[in-house]
């Protein structure tokens, strides 16, 4: 009888442990090996980065992909002014009316370490009322479709996107040759002035 009571208890525990676990996961900003987190946009830095707030903890997001035209913008390693690309002030504009100040899910396809970085990134698929914004931005024009991180299974859907977008002459599509950004050197660096 009690060796019974006490398989009954064991039973009862493990069930509300692995009950307990996924909510936790859910509720935990720190858990960045959770599928699917939901906060408040409260950054864009270029078309392709977005800042989110969930719980109180601020992730850079790098958005799933895509790859947007670089911004202009000072290294802060260096001091010197990096040219940005045409189209990149249109494709942050176009991400930040989206997004910023939105609640948005970021489903985390993985995390990685950028130089540039403090802290490891996001890179993620956002969704904005169930809309999936990468997609959106490459449909519209502002971003290429970046096959160094797509998976393989993806590599379809977002490339057609790309396709049609190029076709209508989405955005940056209406230059003749836009150069990707990952092939793109800034011309232009002179030091930057100190204030």
């Amino acid at each position: 009888m009690l060796r019974k009571a006490g398989c009954f208890f064991a039973f009862w525990s493990c069930c509300l442990v692995f009950l307990a676990v996924p909510a936790y996961a859910q509720n935990d900003p720190h858990h960045l090996n959770t599928n699917v987190i939901e906060g408040l946009v409260v950054g864009v830095s270029e078309g392709d980065r977005i800042t989110v707030n969930s719980f109180g903890t601020e992730i850079p997001v790098r958005l799933y992909g895509i790859a947007a035209p670089q911004t202009s913008k000072i290294d802060k390693f260096t001091g010197w002014y990096r040219q940005g690309q045409p189209y990149a002030e249109d494709a942050f504009r176009a991400l930040s009316i989206k997004v910023l100040h939105q609640t948005v899910k970021i489903e985390i396809r993985e995390t990685l370490a950028f130089k540039t970085e403090p802290t490891q990134v996001a890179v993620a698929i956002v969704y904005l009322d169930g809309r999936n914004v990468n997609l959106e931005m490459v449909n519209e024009g502002w971003a290429w479709a970046y096959r160094r991180l797509l998976s393989r299974a993806d590599h379809p859907h977002y490339f057609g996107i790309e396709r049609m977008a190029r076709a209508k002459r989405n955005g940056l599509w209406a230059q003749e040759n836009p150069q990707p950004p990952w092939e793109f050197k800034p011309h232009l660096k002179v030091k930057a002035k100190q204030n």
